[in-house]
């Protein structure tokens, strides 16, 4: 008993520390640049201090979100869901992987339209959108092509990258916590990342299906139902 509870702490640790390690990450960046010259500029430093503080605001969410033990089910009962812009936070996810699809000269095209909207959580939808952006970045190769598609039904929309992909056995076990595709890769994480993708996803009562095939890329399809 006291060995799977240890067991379970780690994987909890291990999981905050993949979640928080990106806005850290974000917050270092832009204060750099500050302390670089930015700050002699009042529109550029008024609006990297707006972006840190977003960073900060979701590294609280994020603690609150790790340090909460109930089940899927009595979370989904207190579950605060708005009408989110999608395109919006799409623009706040490339944002969160700008340093890594600038180094590797990729493209991110966006087929969204402005008044395209997702019913969910703010917060944890960002969790899912940046996994799955900074996943698709990750396992492309230099000057590739990342796609951001909505629909065409409502509450639906798909992230596909012309990367590495994956065998089709592989697809069912993604999910499953430090399960990593590429483990000699440098582009190798910690196999945190989609599982915390479908844990928000199941307390959100959303869908994904994946279609990959080695050397043609991956494409994730997700489906947030509507209230």
């Amino acid at each position: 008993m006291k060995e799977q509870a240890n067991k379970d702490a780690s994987i909890q640790v291990a999981e905050a520390a993949h979640e928080l390690r990106l806005p850290i990450a974000n917050i270092k960046l832009l204060l750099e640049t500050l302390l670089d010259g930015a700050l002699e500029d009042k529109d550029t430093s008024r609006r990297m201090l707006k972006r840190a503080y977003q960073e900060a605001d979701r590294l609280q969410v994020l603690v609150q979100d790790m340090l909460c033990l109930e089940p899927v089910a009595a979370r989904r009962q207190t579950l605060k869901c708005k009408w989110l812009s999608l395109a919006e936070k799409i623009e706040y996810a490339i944002e969160s992987v700008s340093r890594l699809s600038k180094e590797k000269d990729l493209r991110i095209v966006v087929e969204v339209a402005s008044d395209f909207r997702i019913y969910a959580n703010s917060q944890q939808f960002d969790q899912v959108l940046v996994n799955l952006l900074e996943n698709a970045v990750k396992f492309s190769e230099p000057g590739g092509c990342v796609k951001i598609k909505a629909g065409p039904e409502r509450g639906t929309f798909s992230i596909q990258d012309e990367g590495i992909g994956m065998a089709e056995q592989e697809i069912p076990k993604i999910f499953s916590r430090f399960y990593r595709i590429d483990k000699s890769s440098s582009r190798a994480g910690t196999g945190l990342g989609l599982s915390i993708v479908k844990q928000v996803l199941d307390l959100h009562d959303a869908k994904i299906q994946v279609q990959s095939q080695e050397g043609s890329g991956s494409c994730f399809r997700l489906e947030f139902p509507e209230p």
